[in-house]
Order: structure tokens, then sequence, then C-alpha cells
């Protein structure tokens, strides 16, 4: 990268990005609070999901089928895969579908790592809870996933990272095979947003306003206390996990939570690698940014080294 496209460590895109182009769109204004959450529900509803390009169809083989009712997508390298398979949790505070920035992480994932990717459109709130969303995960997890979980990797972004973590947890409480690693960009770990550090992060971050995601977490959490392990990932068991790879930017409300977890798996014996990224926005790797690319050249570098350590019986 060239020097004149720095400054003071930060890349001039990145800049435009969370100084411009984010403020000028109204994503933080739009979804500040209950009725505007709805709002931008019911106008994402009738846009979703994005879909893949014609350039991604050229470039993978991709076959959607129907599970449960929900569409899942399988995006295969047309080459030599690795035989490691993804599955992708896509962000979006519960209530969202599928973006257009998933499909570029995506990309970037098969791109580093030549793995095979599932990437689901799991049930959504409000029209559906984490009861919901968590029971279509694990029966996913037993028929795509059942074998050769040394090969799987979980990863997802924002309420993804939020879901990949507490899958995790879910199969551990059930003595379960466990996937390989989890991997987890910009992840909503405490659903309460209730710690000072997120407070102090917030008029900073371009895209998110904590009453927006209080309300978001609601929708998904229908009742149950937001602070109940099952919704808040954070405060549920964090040990006896696969090794954890937590990439996050310091200009996002929910920096500090990602801070907490890492502090926590650590304490816990747990093996986990923290990326920081100063002044990255939230889920900052879904743009075309240098500082993306670096924080997906990490994951990708994550991902080999987990497959990589499990036994041979495993992986076969």
């Amino acid at each position: 990268m060239l020097a004149w496209a720095r400054i003071s460590g930060v890349s001039v895109r990145a800049r435009l990005i969370n100084d411009v182009a984010l403020p000028l769109s109204g994503m933080k204004r739009k979804a500040r609070d209950a009725d505007g959450m709805r709002r931008r529900i019911a106008l994402h509803r009738r846009v979703e999901p994005a879909r893949p390009s014609v350039w991604l169809r050229r470039k993978y083989r991709i076959e959607a089928d129907r599970r449960d009712g929900s569409e899942v997508f399988t995006i295969h390298p047309r080459g030599a895969c690795s035989g490691t398979t993804i599955l992708y949790l896509h962000g979006g505070a519960w209530v969202f579908d599928v973006l257009g920035p998933h499909w570029r992480i995506v990309d970037a994932l098969i791109a580093r790592t030549g793995a095979r990717v599932i990437l689901p459109r799991y049930p959504l709130a409000p029209e559906s809870t984490w009861r919901d969303t968590y029971a279509f995960l694990e029966r996913l997890m037993a028929t795509v996933c059942a074998d050769g979980r040394g090969n799987l990797i979980v990863a997802g972004d924002s309420a993804g990272g939020c879901l990949s973590l507490g899958i995790a947890q879910r199969l551990l409480a059930r003595r379960e095979k466990l996937p390989a690693g989890l991997l987890l960009f910009s992840p909503a770990l405490d659903l309460t947003f209730s710690d000072p550090g997120v407070h102090t992060i917030a008029p900073r971050d371009p895209m998110l306003a904590v009453p927006g995601c209080r309300a978001a977490a609601r929708f998904w959490a229908a009742g149950t206390p937001l602070s109940d392990p099952q919704v808040s990932p954070l405060f549920g068991r964090l040990d006896g996990l696969p090794p954890v790879a937590i990439i996050t930017g310091t200009r996002d409300l929910l920096h500090p939570d990602a801070l907490r977890l890492h502090r926590a798996l650590a304490q816990a014996g747990q093996g986990v690698a923290l990326y920081r990224y100063p002044e990255q926005c939230h889920v900052f790797v879904g743009a075309p940014i240098p500082e993306a690319a670096r924080a997906l050249d990490e994951a990708g570098a994550f991902i080999r080294a987990c497959v990589a350590t499990q036994p041979a019986r495993i992986r076969a």
C-alpha cells in the first residue's frame, strides 16, 4: 500500500467509509430505537436477501436448497477443495437477512482456505426467536455438518458471531463433537450492551447505536432476560471450547465486549487470538479496504492452523 493511502496508520478508504459514507447513509439514525428498527426490518423484508452475483456464480459452484423451511447456500470452489468446511453465520442484528458484504467475506475466506462454505438463512426475529434459530442450527449441524467436524470451522460476524459461540456452547453442553475452531468477526456477545466501554465508544461508532441494538436483541430474546447465557454467550461456559479467533475494530461499540471475551477465554485456559484494528468500524472485514484484506489474511491463517492441528483420524 502506498504511503499516501494511509493517515495515522488508517487507510484513506477506511476513513472515507467511517467518516463520510456511513454517516451519510443514515444507518445509525434510522435504527436508533425500537420503532426505527421495526421500520428498517419492514424495508429489508421487501428486498432481502442479497443473492450471489453473476461473477460469484461463475467463480464458484453455488447450490441452494431448503432445510426446515429455510434456504441454505453451499458454495464450492471450482478447483480442488482443501477439505475444510466453513459454516458461516451471517450478521444482521438477528433481524436482517444476508447482505452484500457477507458474500464479500465468503469469497475472501474461500480464496484463502480453499474451503467450501455453508451459508444458511437462519430464522430471524421478530418472526422467530432465539429458540427457533438455535433449533434450526442444531438440526443443520446434525445433518450437513454431522461428520468430519475436525475439518469444520464455525464463523460469523456480529449476530452471527453471537450464534457461532452460542452453538458451540450448546454442543459442548450436550457433549457432542465440536468444530475445529470458532472465527468471530465483531461479535455481539452481551446483549445488555451495559459495559461502560460500550457507551464510551458509541458516539464514535458510525454504524451502530445502543438503543437500536438493544431493541433488536429484545425482538430475538422474546422475553428471555438479555443477560441470560442462552442469548448472551459471554455469560455462558467458556472452558472446553475449540480455539477462538476474535477480529474487532476500536470504533465498534461491541469492541469492549470482544475484549472481555478474550480475557475470559484466556483466564479459562482457552486457545484464543485477538486481532484489534484501530479506528475500524463494525464488521469492517466486509468493506473493500486494506485493513479488511489483512484481517481476512489472519482469518485464513487461523482456519488453516485449526484444521492442520486436528488428528488425522478426525480429518479423514
